[in-house]
C-alpha cells in the first residue's frame, strides 16, 4: 500500500499543512463548541481543575514544602512555598516563588513549567526547566531559591533535550542536546559533559559518549547524607542500558554497577543501590522472579553482596519506591490496587512493615525527602475524595489526617467494582466498572472504556473529579481497562503484550468490551473508547480491527502509521515496546495492526475523534494527521483537533486543558446517549 502521498503532513508548519489543520479545526469546533452542552460542560471542568480549594501536589525541597499551583488567575501556574507546620495545620501560608503567567507575559512567550532541580544540601541554586508551548525540548536556567531571582549570566542552555545536574555551585553534568550531530537516532544526547560556570557548551570536558543507536546517555545526581552518586545510564534501549558510577576523585572515573543490563535502577538509600529484575535472578541457587528488588553496597562494586529488598507474589508486585532519612517507602500493587510498605537496612537485611490507611483506596506518597522521616501519603479512590495524610516515621506510628479534596461530584448513588474476563488465550485481564447503584441492564447506558496498555504503566484507581461531574452525573459509566503491556503485575505482564505478542494486549481489551456487552451494562451503539498516545495506538487498531463494537473513539497524541514511526522524533527509543519496522519478521507483525496501513475503504467505522498538538516533539502530530487525510479520502466519518501548543500533554495551561476536557464529553454525549 503506497502511503507517500500523505507525507506532507509530517511538515510541522508548512502552508499546506496549516490549510489542513486550520480547516479541520474548523469543522470540528463549529460543530462542538455549538452544541449547547458544551459551555456548560467547559464551565463545570474549568471550576473543578482551577478550584482554589482543591488539593495541591506539593513535595519537599530540603525541609520546605513547595507546589506548583495553577487556577483561573494563574492558568500557566505559579511555584510556591510553605513550612511543614503550616501544611500540617491545614493553614498554609502560601508564598510565591516563581510565576510563570507573569514569566510568560514579560517574555511573550508560552511558557509551560518542567520542573527544577536544586543543589544539595543548600537548595538555593535551582535549574529552572521551561519549555515553549509543552515541547519535551526545554530551556534550563539558572534560579537562586534565597532572592527568588532568576541568576544573572547564570547557567543557560538553550532549547533543545538536554538535562544537567549539579556537581558543585560552580559546575554541572550535562547530557548535552544542544548539538543535533551529537543526538542518538531517538534524537536524546549522547555526550556527557562537566559544563563549568561562564564556560561555552561546545568547549565542556566530555566525560563520556554512548553509541549513536543507543536510545540515550541519561545522568541523575541522589544525594545521601551529604554524599552525591551520579549515576550515569548508557541507555542501550528503553528497557536495557549500562550503568556506572561517577567517581568523586575528581577524575570523572566510571565504575561499572553490576546490574544486568535489563534490570530497572530503582533508588539509592543510603549507600545501598536498589535495582529491580527484569528476568530471573539468582542469588546462592535461589532463583527471583521478575520484579524482585535487591540492593548492594555502592562501597563494593567489584565484589557485591546482594540482599533481597522485595519479592513479588501472585497478586502483588513492586511499583516504585523513595527515600526519607532513615526508612525505605515502597509503594506496592496487589491486584492493582496500591498501599505502601516501609523498610529498614538493619544487620544487612531488609524489615519491612506495612503503612495501613485501609482497603477502601489506594495509598501512594505524596512527598518525602532526605532530610528527615516526615512523609506525606496520598489516599484516593473512584469515588471518594482524595485524602492526605501525614506520619513522623522516627516519632510516631498513628496517622494524621491534613487535607480532602471537596467533593467535585454527586457520588452517593455511585457505587465501583472489579471484575476480570478471559482474554483470547484464556488470561484473565481486571477492569474497575463505575456507574449508578441501580443501573439498568438494558444495553442503553453510555459508557467510556479507557485503556493504554504499555510501557509498564499501570493505571490504577483516582478520584474522578472533573470525569465524575461531566459523566457519571450525566448517567455515564467509566470503566478503567488493566490489559497486558501495563505494569499492573510487575514485568511479565508487560513483556506478554510486547513486540510480536502487541496483538494479546488489544485482545485484552476487547475481551473487556464483549464483558461489558455481555452483562448488558453497555452494547456496541453505546460505547466509546479513549486512549491517548500508546492508547491512542490502542484506540487506532480497536476501531480498525473490531469496529463493530464501538460507536465512540477518542484517540489522542496517538501512534498511527507504525511503518514510519521510528523515523518520527522520538520513535526510534520504543523499537524495544513494538519492533523494528525494518526488520522483515517484525514488519510483518506491524503492519497487521498497524492503523493506518489497515483502514479499509469498504468497512464501515464508528466516527472517530483524533486530537494531537502542533508543538508535539515525542509523538509526531503526522501519526494523527495522516489517520484524518487517509479517513477523508476513503469517506469514512472523523473529526479532528490540532492544538497548536501543549506538546505531548495536548494543552498548555488549564484553560485549554478545560477546552479540550469538554469538546472531548460533548463529542461522547452527541455520539453515545
Amino acid at each position: 500500500m503506497n502511503l507517500d502521498h500523505l507525507n506532507y503532513l509530517t511538515d510541522i508548519s508548512s502552508d499546506r499543512v496549516n490549510q489542513f489543520v486550520e480547516q479541520e479545526n474548523k469543522l470540528s469546533l463549529d460543530r462542538l463548541m455549538k452544541d449547547p452542552r458544551y459551555e456548560k460542560t467547559y464551565s463545570e471542568i474549568l471550576s473543578i481543575l482551577t478550584a482554589k480549594d482543591k488539593l495541591p501536589h506539593f513535595y519537599f525541597i530540603g525541609s520546605d514544602i513547595y507546589d506548583f499551583w495553577q487556577d483561573e488567575i494563574h492558568v500557566r501556574g505559579i511555584l510556591r512555598k510553605t513550612t511543614v507546620d503550616q501544611l500540617n495545620a491545614n493553614k498554609p501560608d502560601w508564598q510565591t516563588v516563581i510565576d510563570i503567567d507573569a514569566l510568560s507575559k514579560s517574555e511573550n512567550k508560552n511558557w509551560v513549567w518542567k520542573g527544577f532541580d536544586c543543589l544539595e544540601p543548600q537548595n538555593e541554586l535551582c535549574l529552572v526547566e521551561l519549555s515553549d508551548g509543552g515541547k519535551d525540548a526545554k530551556v534550563l536556567r539558572e534560579f537562586n531559591l534565597k532572592t527568588q531571582s532568576f541568576v544573572a549570566n547564570g547557567f543557560y542552555i538553550p532549547e533543545s533535550k538536554t538535562d544537567a545536574t549539579w556537581i558543585d555551585q560552580n559546575t554541572l553534568y550535562i547530557c548535552d542536546g544542544t548539538n543535533p550531530q551529537t543526538l542518538t537516532n531517538s534524537g536524546y544526547p549522547t555526550v556527557v559533559k562537566k559544563l563549568k560556570r561562564g564556560q561555552k557548551i561546545e568547549t565542556a570536558e566530555i566525560i563520556f559518549t554512548a553509541e549513536k543507536t543507543d536510545v540515550a546517555a541519561w545522568l541523575s545526581n541522589y544525594n545521601r547524607g551529604g554524599k552525591n552518586y551520579f549515576i550515569l545510564n548508557q541507555a542501550k534501549t528503553f528497557y536495557s542500558g549500562k550503568r556506572f558510577l561517577i567517581s568523586d576523585d575528581g577524575k570523572n572515573t566510571l565504575q561499572a554497577i553490576p546490574m544486568s543490563e535489563d534490570a530497572e535502577f530503582v533508588q539509592i538509600f543510603n549507600d545501598q543501590f536498589l535495582f529491580s529484575n527484569r528476568s530471573d535472578f539468582i542469588i546462592k541457587d535461589t532463583v527471583y522472579k521478575p520484579g524482585s528488588v535487591f540492593s548492594f553496597s555502592l562501597n563494593n562494586l567489584s565484589n557485591p553482596e546482594y540482599h533481597v529488598v522485595f519479592a513479588p507474589t501472585k497478586t502483588q508486585f513492586f511499583e516504585f519506591a523513595v527515600g526519607a532519612k532513615n526508612y525505605l517507602i515502597v509503594t506496592v500493587l496487589d491486584d492493582v490496587k496500591k498501599s505502601v510498605l516501609k523498610y529498614q537496612f538493619k544487620n544487612n537485611q531488609w524489615i519491612s512493615d506495612k503503612i495501613n490507611l485501609g482497603d477502601a483506596g489506594n495509598t501512594s506518597v505524596m512527598a518525602s525527602t532526605n532530610d528527615n522521616d516526615l512523609i506525606y501519603l496520598n489516599f484516593t479512590s473512584f469515588l471518594n475524595p482524595t485524602e492526605y495524610h501525614y506520619l513522623d516515621l522516627q516519632h510516631s506510628k498513628s496517622l494524621k489526617k491534613i487535607m480532602t479534596s471537596p467533593i467535585r461530584f454527586d457520588s452517593k448513588n455511585l457505587v465501583a467494582d472489579q471484575y476480570k474476563t478471559k482474554s483470547s488465550d484464556g488470561t484473565m485481564i481486571p477492569y474497575f466498572v463505575v456507574h449508578k447503584k441501580n443501573i439498568k441492564l438494558d444495553g442503553a447506558n453510555p459508557t467510556l472504556l479507557y485503556g493504554y496498555g504499555g510501557f509498564e504503566i499501570a493505571l490504577t484507581p483516582h478520584y474522578l473529579g472533573a470525569t465524575g461531574k461531566a459523566w457519571l452525573e450525566k448517567g455515564g459509566v467509566y470503566v478503567l481497562a488493566n490489559i497486558r503491556g501495563g505494569g499492573e503485575y510487575g514485568p511479565d505482564w508487560h513483556k506478554g503484550g510486547l513486540k510480536e505478542n502487541r496483538q494479546l494486549v488489544f485482545n485484552d481489551f476487547y475481551a473487556i468490551a464483549e464483558a461489558l456487552i455481555a452483562k448488558k451494562i453497555t452494547s456496541p451503539k453505546h460505547l466509546g473508547i479513549h486512549g491517548g498516545s500508546n492508547g491512542g495506538l490502542l484506540t487506532s487498531v480497536a476501531f480498525t480491527q473490531r469496529p463493530e463494537l464501538f460507536n465512540a473513539v477518542i484517540s489522542e497524541v496517538p501512534l498511527a502509521n507504525m511503518m514510519e514511526y521510528h523515523k518520527w522524533l522520538s520513535g526510534n527509543s520504543w523499537m524495544a515496546e513494538y519492533g523494528n519496522p525494518d526488520v522483515p519478521a517484525e514488519r510483518e507483525y506491524l503492519l497487521k495492526y498497524s492503523p493506518l496501513h489497515n483502514l479499509q475503504i469498504e468497512k464501515k467505522y464508528p466516527e472517530v475523534f483524533y486530537v494531537t498538538s502542533t508543538k508535539d516533539d515525542r509523538v509526531h502530530p503526522a501519526h494523527a494527521r495522516q489517520m484524518v487525510a487517509r479517513m477523508r479520502e476513503q469517506n469514512h466519518a472523523v473529526i479532528y483537533f490540532e492544538n497548536k501548543d501543549g506538546g505531548h500533554g495536548r494543552a498548555a495551561n488549564m484553560t485549554e486543558y478545560s477546552k479540550l476536557l469538554a469538546l472531548q464529553f460533548v463529542y461522547l454525549f452527541q455520539k453515545l446517549f
